[in-house]
């Protein structure tokens, strides 16, 4: 029986979108239990409200939290009984088999990276962002949690997402493209060329630079980035994808308005089909990112999670531990670390537990 801890304080709807969102989920999967991290007077009144399973649900209790504004670093060092604190020293402890916080994101990567430590041969964190495309996303990583990357670190973040990949979503040999300003090999800078070097050599089935137009159709299942470059194209995808459909909805029913009852028909029809289209690029969709690196099943969900969202982030997270991703990590970095040539390697990126002290992608 899988049991994930829970974050009833991170996000901006607490405590009862997580509480919510996490009840969701123990109806979605029989056989989960679930700690509620957080002031055991707010989370009572919330779960009071719902129908749900008392002997599935434990309260972990505390009066402390981190709010969305405050530094990662700071965070860590003056709130050490705040929910999301507790939260990883859970995981850390092996009391839960996973955890799960929609607050900030920079604080949660710096605390799983501190307390929890890298698994073995990781060098950095990185944040497996899944992006809507069909029945398998495409996982951009990194997502923000390693703004100041070299190319062992980039190269190891393509590893990761393709051990996800093939762990979860039983993808055979997931196709890497790195992320740059163009399809030829020798466009970008240094950074770049060099890490294209690195994934050329890998075992990885490496399909060559993705530029940022193609993300969403190019014939690739992982494309490789920093997390300073994977914080701004999440952010734009989201708010265009926003922008584009309220755009959408406006003109359209002021065009159809003209018209009257006649069309009252094809009103609804269009009105299902744009919010099917609009499902496919909603975060709400796949919920949370995994942080892949720490040693422990992390999840990390937007600020703006609804009740939807954080159950569908708990569906990943109750995927990764019963397909163990954990394990396949291991394997995959020391396999593929077997073939890399110490000469490629930058001294200077090989502290594991470094804080990047990012603006995260889903902290708002």
């Amino acid at each position: 029986m899988p049991r994930i801890a829970v974050d009833a304080m991170g996000g901006d709807s607490v405590p009862d979108v997580p509480v919510a969102g996490a009840v969701e989920a123990m109806s979605n999967h029989p056989e989960l239990s679930i700690v509620l991290v957080g002031p055991t007077d707010q989370i009572e009144a919330e779960l009071s409200k719902l129908d749900h399973d008392p002997s599935r649900i434990e309260i972990s209790h505390t009066d402390e939290w981190v709010a969305m504004s405050d530094s990662p670093v700071e965070a860590l060092r003056n709130k050490p009984n705040s929910s999301l604190s507790l939260l990883v020293k859970l995981q850390k402890e092996n009391q839960v088999d996973g955890i799960f916080s929609a607050g900030n994101t920079g604080a949660m990567v710096a605390a799983c990276t501190v307390h929890l430590k890298m698994l073995k041969g990781v060098r950095r964190p990185a944040i497996a962002l899944p992006l809507p495309r069909g029945e398998t996303p495409v996982m951009l990583c990194d997502g923000g949690a390693n703004v100041e990357c070299r190319p062992l670190h980039l190269l190891q973040n393509a590893i990761m997402a393709d051990a996800m990949l093939r762990c979860a979503y039983s993808v055979e040999s997931p196709r890497v493209g790195l992320l740059n300003v163009g399809s030829e090999r020798d466009k970008g800078h240094t950074l770049a060329k060099e890490t294209y070097q690195l994934l050329e050599a890998s075992g990885l089935d490496f399909a060559g630079n993705v530029e940022g137009g193609d993300i969403f159709h190019a014939d690739v299942d992982v494309v490789v980035c920093d997390g300073f470059v994977g914080n701004v194209v999440l952010k734009t995808a989201e708010g265009f994808s926003e922008s584009l459909f309220k755009t959408l909805a406006t003109e359209l029913g002021a065009g159809l308005a003209e018209h009257g009852n006649d069309v009252a028909p094809l009103k609804a029809l269009l009105r299902s089909g744009l919010q099917k289209i609009r499902s496919r690029f909603d975060y709400s969709e796949y919920g949370g990112a995994p942080l892949l690196g720490p040693r422990g099943v992390c999840t990390i969900g937007h600020g703006r999670s609804d009740r939807k969202a954080v159950a569908n982030a708990l569906d990943w997270t109750v995927r990764m531990i019963a397909n163990g991703v954990q394990q396949e990590l291991i394997d995959s970095i020391e396999r593929e670390m077997q073939h890399l040539d110490p000469s490629t390697v930058d001294p200077s990126a090989v502290n594991p537990n470094r804080i990047s002290q990012t603006e995260s992608p889903t902290s708002h």
